[in-house]
């Protein structure tokens, strides 16, 4: 018997039985309300499913119950509800691409933005049931479902396709009078509503709602996916009636980001391109093109090897945007908040945003966790901000299935990760930091006037030339404005040649190879020029000197020592060391003018004809020695310091000062009235009064040109004592038809003048880290604004 029942059980066990999965109406709330945690992201799956079907405009309706999302895409078919939308977790995005027919937009949607096949349960997030309407081509049939999430809920044993969905077909779409007329023009579309909402979607909810939306399809203005979204919402009408008019009365347009109903869209990106430094990116064909352009100007374009085999074909583009003080005063003022709390670098796959990536607490890309360890050295969160766009499927990018976790990390991520970091927004710190951040006034800049300096032009050459010393990479374009040969009297001259030569080595310009060896040549000749100059003239003063220390006597030598207690005093007594020391100025720049002049003829001997740039180029070092030696004899019978060297240890602010009212106003003509107010504490510094003069005489003489009869200089304290100086004369102003951007470059001019003055002027003031820039002017004449930072003292 026993036996019987042992070979019984082993009949049993050797037997094969066929078992399936059963699936629970629980399901349902896994998928829904239990993976997708946040109501926004709710909002974001039904637009996404709007976008895959080749929607060119969502319509959002928010009523006192109820959320409806409107499509104009392709719409489904009575098969396709019963086959797909209906066929839990099936998604047709994992099949063959879709026809052409069904695009729509430029943007070539052969990848989509979901495929998971359980989008459609986020409506269970937002509400107990919802109802779908949908119209196909070439149907006029609308096909209708209604489907009650509260069934699903009632008995987790039953079976999930046991819970009955009821269908029923109409003649055209049931829309509220405020949809009506869209839902008129609804040939194909979808339209999804939402009813028994669990949570009430208030004012502050649907903004936010509102600015998310705007981050997810194209915060950066771009209109190639031709997709649009919009927002209806009848309860905030009037609180957004009641905005727009207190913002007209200001003077101003409502910020979209203020107001809850109308379309979606961010359009100050276009703005940020002309006020800041960005980075373009692109992967193609395996090369790696980058594009790096500053204030609207380009400063280099480059081409290199892709290094990321994974990213091969992936349309991987990235636009990262640094924002400096004044683009976060553009960004805030034009979306109305700060860019903080906007995010950071969005990641796009499929055209289509991963949330939360670049999120305000979100630090996919590592940017933060990098920055700890250089805080100075490199770029954070807060101070970038921009795009990556990639395209592909999920075997490569692929999104968490709770749709706030990113990507997925596969290879292709990683690599993803990488590319952002090496090539865009390390690419982008090897610029900003040693260009940017070493001025501390450029951060307040809206343009270029801070880098058109030989220093700020030498940082830009230095840094484009250490990006193109590697044989792989080839230097398509650089700015010529920037990236040039800077003057040979320029402190920065000898360190921006190697960089110069390496670009022109890079680029094969042998016109620019052969004006570096020019420059070098004058360099060379203006050095040794100087040498003779101060060896003649300390000869001159050492014998003069010795005849006048046999005449002075203990009286005079204590009178001028009372008197250097002044930089300046309207009537002094001339001493002979004073004299004996202008003296010595004026003999160095005598000789140096005479051995330009020598230089110049000697080189254009027996030449017919000589090019402008060539003259221009000997005429202004002459030009402004001779500005110096006119300053000398300005200061002749005015200055009571001396001046043992061309720099000096002072308060600028008060040289300027009794410069102006005791030189430049006695000096000046009779018919122009000179007015400073200082009203500046004082800012310690080396500077050269000589060249600081410089900049006042040329003021004044372009003021007298302009047949002004007033100019004013005012003086005064900005961001931690810095020197801001504005100057106003009340002439003609510029000529009709100057160019504004070039008034400073060497040479431009529209009148009878040179086009030197206001080139000294800028060239002056970069050697002790001061630019000028043309000022606001209410009324007649012109208005300069001249800075003097702390970021640069001088040399």
């Amino acid at each position: 018997m026993a036996s019987e029942t042992s070979t019984t059980r082993s009949k049993k066990a050797a037997a094969k039985e066929t078992l399936t999965f059963d699936v629970s109406t629980g399901l349902k709330r896994v998928l829904g309300s239990e993976l997708i945690t946040d109501d926004e992201v709710a909002i974001f799956e039904l637009v996404k499913n709007s976008f895959d079907a080749g929607a060119g405009k969502v319509h959002i309706f928010f009523g006192p119950s109820n959320v409806i999302v409107a499509d104009n895409g392709r719409g489904m078919s009575y098969k396709d509800i019963n086959d797909k939308w209906l066929f839990v977790a099936y998604s047709s995005k994992r099949e063959a691409k879709q026809s052409k027919d069904f695009r729509n937009i430029v943007a070539d949607r052969t990848h989509y933005a979901g495929s998971k096949g359980i989008g459609r349960f986020s409506s269970d997030r937002l509400g107990s049931q919802v109802i779908l309407q949908t119209r196909p081509k070439a149907e006029d049939t609308v096909h209708r479902l209604d489907v009650n999430w509260s069934l699903f809920d009632k008995n987790d044993q039953e079976h999930f396709d046991e819970v009955p969905v009821d269908y029923r077909a109409t003649k055209s779409f049931d829309l509220p009078g405020e949809l009506q007329k869209f839902g008129d023009k609804l040939r194909t579309g979808t339209v999804i509503e939402v009813r028994n909402l669990r949570h009430k979607w208030g004012r502050q909810s649907l903004l936010a709602l509102k600015a998310s939306l705007a981050k997810l399809i194209n915060p950066f203005g771009s209109t190639t996916d031709r997709f649009t979204i919009e927002i209806t919402a009848p309860a905030e009408a009037d609180e957004d009636k009641e905005t727009r008019a207190k913002a007209t009365k200001a003077g101003n347009e409502a910020l979209p980001g203020a107001v809850v109903n109308g379309l979606v869209g961010n359009p100050i990106f276009s703005t940020l391109k002309e006020k800041t430094t960005f980075i373009s990116v692109s992967i193609d064909n395996g090369k790696i093109t980058t594009e790096l352009t500053d204030r609207g100007e380009v400063i280099y374009k480059i081409r290199e090897p892709n290094p990321y085999k994974h990213l091969d074909g992936s349309n991987f583009h990235c636009e990262i945007y640094y924002l400096n003080t004044s683009s976060k005063q553009t960004f805030a003022r034009r979306a109305g908040l700060p860019s903080v709390q906007f995010g950071s670098v969005f990641l796009f796959r499929n055209n289509f945003r991963v949330y939360p990536v670049g999120e305000v607490t979100d630090d996919w890309f590592g940017f933060d966790r990098r920055k700890q360890q250089g805080f100075s050295r490199f770029l954070g969160t807060r101070e970038v901000i921009g795009r990556v766009d990639v395209f592909g499927s999920d075997e490569d990018f692929q999104e968490a299935s709770s749709r706030n976790q990113g990507l997925i990390d596969t290879p292709a991520a990683r690599q993803l990760r990488e590319a952002v970091m090496r090539h865009c927004l390390q690419r982008l710190e090897k610029y900003v930091v040693p260009v940017s951040w070493v001025d501390p006034d450029d951060a307040n800049t809206g343009d270029l006037s801070r880098l058109m300096t030989d220093q700020g032009r030498a940082r830009v050459t230095k840094a484009v030339a250490s990006l193109v010393d590697n044989d792989e990479v080839e230097l398509l374009d650089y700015s010529k404005r920037l990236v040039s040969i800077v003057n040979e009297r320029s402190n920065e001259f000898e360190t921006s040649l190697g960089g110069l030569r390496a670009i022109a080595e890079k680029t094969g310009n042998k016109p620019l190879m052969e004006k570096l060896t020019k420059a070098e040549r004058r360099f060379e000749e203006l050095r040794k020029s100087a040498v003779e100059a101060h060896k003649i003239a300390d000869r001159e003063r050492a014998a003069s000197e010795a005849a006048v220390e046999r005449a002075e006597t203990a009286e005079a030598t204590a009178e001028i020592e009372r008197r250097r207690a002044h930089f300046l005093e309207s009537a002094v007594k001339v001493d002979a060391k004073t004299i004996l020391n202008l003296h010595h100025q004026v003999t160095i720049y005598a000789v140096v003018v005479a051995q330009q002049i020598e230089n110049f003829l000697s080189a254009t001997a027996g030449q017919k004809s000589i090019p402008r740039e060539t003259v221009l180029e000997a005429m202004e070092q002459i030009a402004f020695l001779n500005n110096k030696v006119m300053a000398i004899t300005r200061f002749a019978s005015k200055a009571n310091f001396q001046l043992d060297s061309e720099m000096v240890e002072g308060d600028v602010t008060a040289f300027i000062a009794e410069y102006i009212e005791n030189i430049a106003k006695v000096t000046g003509s009779a018919r122009m009235r000179i007015v400073v107010e200082n009203e500046h504490p004082g800012l310690k510094m080396r500077f050269n009064p000589i060249d600081i003069s410089i900049v006042v005489d040329n003021l004044t003489s372009n003021a007298r040109r302009a047949k002004a009869s007033r100019i004013s200089f005012k003086l005064e304290a900005v961001d931690k004592g810095a020197l801001l100086m504005t100057v106003h004369d009340n002439g003609q102003g510029l000529a009709r038809g100057v160019d504004p951007k070039r008034i400073f470059d060497m040479g431009y001019t529209t009148t009878r003048g040179s086009g030197l003055g206001l080139y000294h002027v800028r060239q002056v003031l970069g050697e002790i880290g001061g630019t000028i820039d043309l000022s606001d002017n209410d009324g007649r004449g012109a208005a300069f604004a001249i800075r003097i930072g702390v970021g640069k003292r001088g040399k």
